[in-house]
């Protein structure tokens, strides 16, 4: 029971709603508009990761493959528009301190799944970080209900006019803490010549994505 209380409580942290933006399939072959952003996410190996991509393109969930893991393991990546193209590094360290890690603690949802009183969420670190030549912030908390207890890895990168969330979650710290480092490596960042801000755009599909 314990087991699946927390589980239901993952999925409340996960799936943290994101500001809906404006995002267009886009041809890799053809340049990007000026101001424009092209992002294309894949898996670090396809043979151990399936995935599934919302209808609008602003969610992609991989899983690992059973036995292709050390333990049971999930990414999520989510899209949407930045609030500025260039973050404030004391309004960052803020986010990175204070905002991220009391957003993650105040999940609505999750509260109320864990009402049992008996569970706990510890920030085991929260940090401003630069990753993909972008500025970033990386958050790693820890659930722990009874003698049950997960990872949930976090990195938030601010490339030009959009905003990626992506979110690793194990039972394994190890592996949570690596899966999240590959999906961030094999992700591909691409911006347009400077000008007037356009539309984020994601692109893959499932020869790039899945």
């Amino acid at each position: 029971m314990k087991k699946h209380i927390v589980a239901t409580a993952l999925c409340a942290l996960i799936f943290v709603p994101a500001v809906a933006s404006a995002q267009t399939a886009d041809d890799p072959s053809k340049p990007l508009k000026p101001g424009g952003v092209r992002v294309t996410t894949r898996a670090p190996d396809a043979d151990k990761w399936d995935g599934q991509k919302s209808a609008n393109g602003m969610q992609r969930v991989f899983k690992c493959k059973p036995l292709a893991c050390p333990d049971a393991e999930v990414i999520t990546i989510l899209f949407s528009k930045s609030p500025t193209r260039h973050p404030d590094p004391e309004a960052l360290e803020k986010l990175a301190k204070t905002d991220l890690p009391k957003s993650i603690h105040a999940a609505d949802a999750a509260r109320e799944v864990l009402a049992d009183g008996d569970a706990k969420l510890e920030t085991l670190s929260s940090k401003t970080a630069t990753l993909k030549g972008y500025p970033a912030v990386t958050n790693e908390t820890k659930l722990t209900q009874g003698k049950v207890y997960v990872f949930l890895d976090t990195a938030i990168i601010f490339a030009g006019p959009l905003m990626i969330r992506l979110q690793s979650l194990s039972k394994n710290r190890a592996l949570a803490q690596k899966s999240l480092n590959e999906f961030v490596e094999a992700m591909k960042i691409e911006e347009g010549p400077p000008g007037s801000p356009s539309l984020p755009t994601t692109t893959g599909g499932k020869t790039e994505e899945l």
